[in-house]
């Protein structure tokens, strides 16, 4: 089997004399003549280009020549691996559907019964004549050939090889007839995706590209979408494309685009935090909101279900401080645009319905019904209710059908339950029509749009049953993320507005994309017109700390406190950052600069007396100690420091003031009662220090009591020899 991504590569270096016996030999292989003509006549015009070479012809055209030859090499070498995949993986969905339809239709034959059957639908459904039930008759036998035919649409597009001029032309007619409806256009759209992803063809990826510019939001949106994430997974496939490069120009030119694809960047690289946010859900915030709940739910007896609703409060017992927390913390979650739902719907996604791979891909849309139970419960009362609720969820269009399949499931039950709950909500003096009428003209934004399209190509990826036999995008997404540094087309697109490019690398930042947002940050510190701002510098810092660069990011700390001195955020991180380092003494004259800041703050006084300590400057930590102590007069921190102070410095009364106090508090504190033997030893009773130690030490506290040795010693508390034999008898346990 050929290695594709090898000869693919050597393709792009130019690499003819490796490649292309090896792609003549391979297309001989595959039985396909019309690829196997192709190859053969650039074999033919290279091998004439080799003879007038060696005849003395110089010809000015013949590097040019030899780059087409392998471009059109490359999309040949993608063909052949279309066609290997099809020979050899003969149980794949994909072959499947492709040996389905390679005989039976054409893209042509395909698009004239969709605009067809689009036509036939809409006349019968503006028949005034025609009697309901005749009308119902006929829309019913009209669905179930549209919905035929639009699978047919999406599978041929989907395994469709290279498109042809005729197969655009056919393209174009979909998404231009005024006959197919907006949803079709919308299923297409998601179809050539997927083909995409399969393997690359410019033409569909111009396609797309080109569908930004519809009317529509539902089809220019999901274009965009699919365009960014295969454009940025296969850069390397399209770069000699100087069509699409040219068109990505003129786009660029548009700032509504620029707006546009910034917004959809965030929202696919959004998707990446799916698992982490699934994992919130699921671990913190939903057993908090059950655990709130149960404790403090009263007995179904006593619950008055008018209370429930009134002035539409929450219950008295869902006043709970820690479940209304956790409820906050989820709804700012969903404004961030993280995907909140995916855990709760995963187990939604057995119904028959999801078995068929366009399905998955559908908007929410009454002109889908695919079972006589689920028509009735959307046409009825009830489903006006339903569709009112489902089109102002935050759910996305997969979720939306599984929730009318859930409810359907539930029978009448479920349609009862939707009214009588949905009818208390209905504002005074509004019947459940007119609701429902005011909200047939809501048109979603283009930003829900892409996000619950996002949404619906997450769940494909990660929930359909033959899931395994396709390349999911989003981990690599998570693996490499779309940056405009990233890619020279990018680059030259996106990065001339420094302002919406910062923001972009803080929304990279807050994802804890650190590395990519730290690429952007580098290039806007280096900007002439940004290097004085002191927030990229932070940012910096904060990325290089994230990713373990503590020099850098040190660095990066000072040249921002440089540029604006006094601020808390920076001067707090470098200090921090200095004091795991060890460089005790610069971190304590950083939380100094804290201190003349906020002079009171217990946290600065605090890590501002340990960096003395770690310093060797035990005096000068004294009054920072006492000041904290003022402060908080319980703070055991300040004691423990205190009692070790005043013994290093010689003022062991001092010191057996506050070990005291502390013993007195917690007769069980270990620290107090290593610094009382501590206390013993320098006064020279050995023997009570050693059995005040002997039964309460562990491997770390040993650890910790011959650092303080050490220091004693160095301070002349205790003498050497005294030192070491004191630990030796510990260590040995003698009696």
């Amino acid at each position: 089997m050929m290695d594709y991504n090898d000869i693919s590569s050597k393709l792009k270096a130019r690499n003819l004399q490796d490649t292309f016996p090896l792609i003549r030999r391979k297309v001989a292989e595959t039985g396909e003549w019309d690829l196997t003509e192709e190859v053969e006549n650039l074999w033919n015009t290279y091998h004439q280009m080799l003879r007038f070479m060696l005849q003395g012809v110089n010809d000015p055209q013949s590097e040019q020549i030899r780059a087409d030859i392998c471009r059109q090499l490359e999309k040949i070498v993608a063909r052949i691996e279309r066609i290997e995949r099809l020979q050899t993986n003969l149980t794949d969905k994909y072959t499947y559907a492709w040996k389905n339809l390679k005989n039976t239709l054409s893209f042509t034959s395909i698009a004239d019964s969709i605009e067809n059957v689009s036509l036939q639908i809409a006349e019968v459904k503006a028949d005034p004549l025609l009697r309901p039930s005749v009308r119902n008759h006929n829309l019913e036998h009209l669905e179930e050939e549209h919905e035929m035919v639009l699978l047919n649409l999406f599978n041929w597009t989907w395994v469709s090889d290279i498109w042809q001029n005729s197969d655009k032309d056919q393209a174009n007619r979909i998404i231009f007839s005024d006959h197919i409806t907006t949803d079709d256009k919308a299923v297409f759209i998601s179809a050539v995706t997927l083909s995409l992803f399969e393997f690359v063809d410019t033409s569909k990826l111009l396609f797309l590209l080109d569908c930004y510019l519809v009317e529509s939001n539902l089809v220019s949106q999901r274009a965009l979408v699919g365009f960014i994430m295969v454009f940025w997974l296969n850069f390397q496939k399209v770069r000699d494309c100087k069509e699409l490069r040219e068109r990505l120009r003129i786009y660029s030119d548009d700032p509504a685009f620029v707006r546009d694809f910034y917004s959809a960047m965030m929202q696919i690289q959004m998707s990446c935090t799916t698992d982490s946010v699934s994992n919130k859900m699921r671990n913190d915030i939903m057993p908090a909101l059950m655990r709130g709940a149960m404790s403090n739910k009263p007995s179904k007896n006593n619950i008055n279900i008018d209370e429930l609703t009134k002035n539409g409060e929450n219950p008295e017992w869902m006043n709970d401080e820690k479940m209304n927390k956790k409820m906050h913390e989820m709804a700012e979650m969903q404004l961030d645009g993280a995907d909140i739902y995916y855990s709760s719907f995963a187990n939604l996604k057995g119904y028959a319905f999801f078995g068929q791979m366009p399905h998955w891909f559908y908007p929410f849309s009454t002109n889908y019904l695919h079972s006589p139970q689920l028509h009735n419960l959307l046409n009825g009362q009830s489903g006006k209710i339903l569709r009112l609720l489902l089109n102002n969820s935050p759910f996305c269009n997969s979720d939306k059908y599984s929730l009318c399949y859930t409810f359907q499931s539930l029978g009448d039950l479920g349609g009862a339950a939707i009214e009588e709950q949905i009818s208390r909500q209905i504002p005074e003096g509004m019947s459940i029509d007119e609701l429902a009428e005011s909200n047939e003209n809501h048109q979603p934004s283009k930003s829900a749009i892409r996000r619950y399209y996002i949404f619906d190509l997450y769940r494909f990826y990660y929930s359909y049953p033959y899931r395994m036999q396709f390349t999911n995008p989003f981990p690599l997404l998570k693996e490499s993320p779309i940056t405009p540094l990233g890619n020279p087309w990018l680059r030259r697109m996106l990065t001339n507005d420094k302002e919406t490019l910062a923001q972009y690398a803080d929304f990279l930042m807050c994802k804890e994309f650190y590395q990519t947002a730290l690429d952007i940050f580098v290039t806007l510190a280096d900007n002439e017109f940004d290097h004085s701002l002191a927030s990229v510098w932070q940012k910096l810092g904060f990325c290089y700390q994230k990713l373990g660069n503590a020099a850098d990011a040190i660095r990066a700390y000072g040249i921002a406190n440089s540029i604006k001195p006094n601020s808390k955020w920076t001067l707090s991180h470098l200090a921090s950052l200095l004091y795991s380092t060890e460089n005790y003494t610069d971190a304590a004259n950083c939380y100094m600069e804290l201190l003349a800041i906020s002079p009171d703050n217990q946290r600065y006084l605090l890590n501002a007396a340990l960096s003395l300590i770690s310093s060797d400057r035990y005096e000068e930590a004294l009054p920072l100690l006492h000041k904290l102590l003022y402060i908080d007069e319980q703070s055991t921190d300040a004691k423990h420091l205190l009692s070790w102070c005043f013994i290093v410095c010689g003022q062991k009364d001092k010191a057996m003031k506050h070990i005291l106090d502390l013993i007195t508090e917690n007769a069980d504190d270990a620290e107090a009662q290593q610094f009382f033997a501590l206390v013993m030893l320098a006064d020279g009773n050995r023997q009570e220090a050693y059995m005040k130690m002997r039964d309460t030490l562990n491997e770390q506290s040993f650890k910790r009591l011959s650092q303080r040795l050490n220091t004693l010693v160095a301070h002349s508390i205790i003498e050497k020899n005294t030192a070491t034999l004191f630990a030796d008898a510990l260590a040995l346990n003698i009696d």
